[in-house]
């Protein structure tokens, strides 16, 4: 900053006046470009209609900031210079009342007008200790220093004593159309827009409703000190829609910086990758990515949700850190205390701890218990452990579309709903028919209950002729009961195909025995197998006495098509006799 040096005795230059007050004029404009940047910023200035409501609006009291020369023109004895610029701070203390604004001549129409401003010099004549003008100086009259001239030359004529930084307004009307179809000017060169003043067709007074502010008007929301704790300057509001966010700040967005930091209230809910631009028609849109530096996959933002968004020049991306409310994408974890990825977490749908189901006797309802079940919205998908389990379940009334079936099977899942407390209706058993086809490890159907997401199969029971459950139990996978017959036969051959509704179609693996005999002393074998090829099947072989059998066990043999299986059997002497009795499946 220049100052001026003054000595005991000397003669005082005019100059001396006028150049200390452009030296401070421009080291205040430097702190303010520091604070502000070059970019015309707006301090104040707020629109309002008038008291009582006319057809004019009044502007208050403000500041405008913006670049100009040093001295446009000549000022007292400083001359014009324009090859020097500085940030000038144009001033209004009192209120600005526009003039009256005209009114569409068509029904249905309105009209936008934008009042824009900018920073001007004002040089004035006014006396300084009348408050009057114009004011006539006195000057040195050499001739007869003792009498000073009046005017400049002795002429009489008044002289500028001010140049003031004001603020300049003019309105600038858009072109009537449809209301709602109307379109706002855009400022014009070297002019801000402040505010958008809409005027419909016969209205003769203008309400608040009527003002807007000029969607890129730099109007500061408070003080910058105020804002620094508030950090309102980076906070800005979305006006796009799903997948595409478009906000717009309080000092609007020119150019991108590598490390900008804003947060933004979220209009809508993503489902898929998305874009961002802090400034709609000036800056292009980027895409978004998360944590992990790839695209959204959707549920990473949530409407009215906060999102802190960070610019990667270097990625060309703006990097979603966090939205209040909605999920967060992050790296995958490579050491034990990261966080992980969705899909590094362990555990597949239907996956159980101790579960358990036991029915003594025959009944419509029955309890499940299970120390932890895992659940998915789909396969691969989002997946949940539930804890704790202990649910009862009832067929005629948590079927998820008609009545249980007459000795068939209903397929059991156990439903989750992931946005609401766990209570006593959350989990829940949600059952289907599953005599027909193989049901799904997720539920698929399309009668799950409203805000249930999440689901896993537990169970196939069977039913029996008064759509109850057969006596059975069941641990984890595997259920027991008192079964039935699969082959009754005295038929010999091989790999013969048996078709049987003993067990569901969902089942993968069956367990029962297998009992030969003959009417007379014979050598006698049945063999099973899980498909057309005498491969893992499981033997009975023996000799017999006449009119005897034998039975034996067998375990686990795998289902390659549902609810078939295939036989061999063979007989020496006497009229044979063949039985499959299953008792036991796997789903």
């Amino acid at each position: 900053m220049r100052r001026i040096e003054t000595y005991v005795g000397q003669q005082v230059y005019e100059w001396a006046f006028s150049a200390q007050a452009q030296y401070t004029m421009t080291s205040i404009a430097k702190v303010c470009a520091a604070l502000f940047g070059v970019i015309g910023t707006v301090n104040g200035l707020a629109c309002t209609p008038t008291s009582p409501a006319t057809m004019n609006v009044q502007i208050g009291a403000g500041e405008i900031y913006q670049i100009e020369p040093l001295e446009a023109t000549v000022c007292g004895t400083l001359p014009a210079n324009t090859a020097n610029t500085i940030l000038k701070q144009g001033i209004q203390l009192g209120t600005f009342t526009t003039g009256t604004f005209a009114t569409p001549g068509t029904s249905g129409q309105s009209i936008n007008y934008l009042i824009e401003a900018q920073y001007q010099d004002s040089d004035i004549s006014l006396d300084p200790t009348t408050g009057t003008s114009p004011v006539v100086l006195q000057f040195y009259n050499s001739l007869n220093p003792t009498t000073p001239w009046s005017g400049p030359n002795n002429t009489g004529s008044t002289s500028n004593t001010f140049r003031d930084g004001v603020v300049a307004y003019q309105i600038k009307a858009g072109v009537a159309a449809t209301t709602g179809s109307q379109v706002t000017p855009s400022p014009d060169t070297g002019w801000i827009g402040l505010w958008v003043v809409t005027v419909p067709f016969g209205a003769s007074s203008l309400t608040a409703g009527n003002i807007s502010q000029y969607a890129a008007a730099p109007i500061l929301p408070t003080g910058m000190l105020q804002s620094i704790l508030t950090s309102n300057l980076t906070y800005g509001v979305d006006n796009g829609s799903a997948n595409t966010i478009q906000a717009s700040f309080p000092i609007p967005v020119t150019t991108l910086t590598d490390g900008m930091d804003v947060w933004v209230k979220i209009k809508a809910a993503n489902t898929s990758a998305t874009t961002f631009t802090p400034n709609p028609g000036v800056i292009s849109a980027s895409p978004v990515v998360g944590a992990a530096h790839a695209a959204l996959q959707g549920g990473e933002l949530v409407a009215n949700g906060r999102a802190n968004l960070v610019w990667r020049q270097d990625i060309t991306s703006w990097v979603l850190i966090e939205c209040t409310g909605a999920a967060v994408q992050v790296a995958p974890a490579t050491a034990n205390q990261h966080a992980v990825q969705f899909g590094q977490v362990s555990g597949v749908v239907g996956q159980a701890r101790n579960f358990s189901m036991t029915v003594a006797t025959a009944s419509a309802t029955a309890t499940v218990t299970a120390d932890e079940v895992i659940v998915e919205t789909a396969l691969g998908g989002l997946r949940y452990c539930l804890t704790g389990l202990n649910l009862t379940g009832n067929l005629a009334t948590q079927m998820d579309t008609g009545s249980a079936p007459a000795s068939g099977f209903v397929a059991k899942y156990v439903i989750y709903n992931p946005n609401a407390a766990i209570s006593g209706t959350n989990p829940r058993l949600l059952y289907t028919n599953a005599a027909s086809a193989v049901q799904p490890n997720v539920y698929g159907g399309g009668f799950m209950p409203a805000g249930y997401t999440a689901s896993a199969l537990l169970s196939v029971w069977p039913t029996n002729a008064s759509s109850q459950f057969v006596p059975g139990v069941q641990v984890d996978r595997l259920f027991g009961f008192a079964g039935g017959l699969a082959v009754n036969s005295s038929a010999t051959g091989t790999l013969i195909s048996v078709s049987t509704t003993v067990i569901p179609k969902n089942a993968k693996t069956f367990s029962g025995f297998l009992q030969i005999g003959s009417s007379a002393a014979s050598a006698i074998s049945l063999a099973i197998y899980p498909m057309n090829a005498n491969v893992a099947g499981q033997l009975n072989t023996c000799n017999v006495a006449a009119g005897t059998s034998q039975a034996v066990p067998f375990n686990r043999v795998p289902v390659v098509t549902p609810q078939t299986f295939y036989y061999t059997a063979t007989n020496g002497a006497g009229t044979p006799g063949f039985t499959v009795s299953i008792n036991a499946y796997e789903i």
